[in-house]
Formats: C-alpha cells, structure tokens, sequence
C-alpha cells in the first residue's frame, strides 16, 4: 500500500490514495485477516477518515480530530507542545472553514491553565505560483519586493479591530487577524519528499 500510494500521488495529483479503488480492495482484504485489536482499531481508522472526506462531513471530522487531540492530551499537559495542521483548522476563534477548530480547542486548553497558546499562519507561493495567486493575502503582501521571509504582528491589527480603529470588510481577513498571532510569508514552499505536494 505504500508502494502503491506513492506511485499513485506522482501519477494523480488530483486525488489521494486513500480514496482510489486499490486502497478499498487492500483495505478489504486487511480486514479479513486474523488482526490484533490495535490493527483493527487502526483500520477502522482509516475508513472513518475516507468516510468524512468522501462524504464532505468536515465538522464530524473536526469533532474527530479534537477526539484524539483529546486522548493525547495527557502526554502534553505542562509541556511546551508544537502543533502542526493547515492554516484553516489553527485560529483561535472561529476558523476559516466556519466551525470551532483544533486552534480554537488548543486555545481554549491554555487559556483554561492560565496560559497562552501562541498561532502563527504560514502562506507562501507554491510551484509555478506568483503573488497574485495569493490574491486573499493582498493587504500583507503588497510590501513583499524581494526573495525574503516577511513576518506580520497581527496583534495590533487585532486590537484596532477590538477598539474599533480598524474595520476589516473581509470576514475571512477578518478571522485571519482575529484568529493568528503572526503570519509568515515564504517565498517558495519546499516540497515534501515522497508526494512532491507543498508543504504548508
């Protein structure tokens, strides 16, 4: 199945592995054999995770992704913890996508132990892109003139809106804002090795 996913990302960048015909069949022939209790539970995982995605149940699946934040949650209670997910699922309030995310759960926690989480979005130009591309980050990238990082402390920016100094008429500029400590711009995303997807 690795073999077979890999082949299949370089063939077909449209879609995932998981949701092609060979991953059913293989996933079929796992689930009749003689499994421990542990690969079952993970190959039911996997079914689940084809489910929402096929069937386009994004707040079941975010529900189910804070379940496992959930159960993990005592191996980084007190830590220093680094959480890694799409920009759309890590604001502290309201997320891109319209629902309560995994930012918003994390906040929360913290906030809960008085502490504070710290969110940082990171945008950059994928293969073949250009800036205007990026076209809903316009506000921030209008000072971009070369090849370097670019840092933005949306915190004031957030304060002028509480104060009501700024008034921000996109609402998904808005939670951008509202919802990240920082965001970083890359000029050119690296690429993860096996898939040749960007990395963001």
């Amino acid at each position: 199945m690795i073999a077979n996913s890999a082949a299949y990302d370089t063939k077909h960048n449209t879609t995932f592995y998981l949701f092609s015909d060979d991953c059913q069949a293989k996933l079929d022939a796992l689930s009749a054999l003689n499994l421990s209790a542990n690969e079952k539970e993970q190959l039911e995982a996997l079914q689940l995770s084809k489910e929402l995605y096929l069937n386009r149940i994004h707040p079941l699946r975010i529900q189910y992704l804070k379940h496992l934040i959930l159960e993990k949650l005592p191996e980084w209670k007190d830590k220093k913890n680094l959480f890694k997910y799409g920009a759309n699922h890590m604001p502290k309030g309201e997320s891109l996508m319209e629902v309560f995310d995994i930012g918003n759960l994390v906040s929360n926690i913290e906030e809960a132990n008085y502490r504070n989480s710290l969110h940082i979005m990171i945008i950059g130009k994928g293969e073949g892109e250009t800036l205007a591309d990026l076209d809903e980050y316009k506000p921030f990238l209008t000072v971009v003139k070369d090849d370097n990082w670019y840092t933005y402390d949306l915190r004031p920016l957030k304060q002028a809106i509480s104060k009501k100094k700024l008034k921000v008429e996109d609402l998904t500029l808005e939670r951008i804002i509202k919802g990240y400590d920082y965001l970083v711009f890359i000029p050119e995303l690296t690429k993860t090795p096996k898939t040749g997807k960007q990395n963001h």
